[in-house]
């Protein structure tokens, strides 16, 4: 039973990672952010217009559908996704895979 509700606690859960592309360049990728019943493309041009950079949606190594975002806005991107989404803070996780 235990192993059955982490599971589906992981499933409702936006991912936002922050990785390096090349010297100083950064991307912040979100995943997750459909399980919360949020428009992709809409979610990518409202974005995209906040943080004035080119934000897309692309498919994953899994198949699913992620935003990308041109430079590091991992931090401003989780407060927006509460507020604007509602998603809870516990359902927001923070990963770092920039070399820096």
């Amino acid at each position: 039973p235990a192993k059955r509700k982490s599971t589906k606690s992981k499933a409702r859960e936006v991912v936002v990672t922050r990785l390096s592309r090349n010297r100083r360049k950064m991307i912040t990728n979100v995943v997750g952010l459909e399980r919360f019943d949020v428009d992709l493309k809409e979610a990518s041009k409202a974005f995209g217009k906040k943080f004035a950079c080119g934000c897309s949606v692309t498919k994953g190594a899994t198949g699913k559908d992620e935003l990308d975002l041109q430079g590091d806005y991992s931090e401003q991107l989780g407060t927006l996704i509460r507020e604007k989404y509602g998603v809870s803070a516990e359902d927001v996780r923070f990963v770092d895979k920039s070399k820096f």
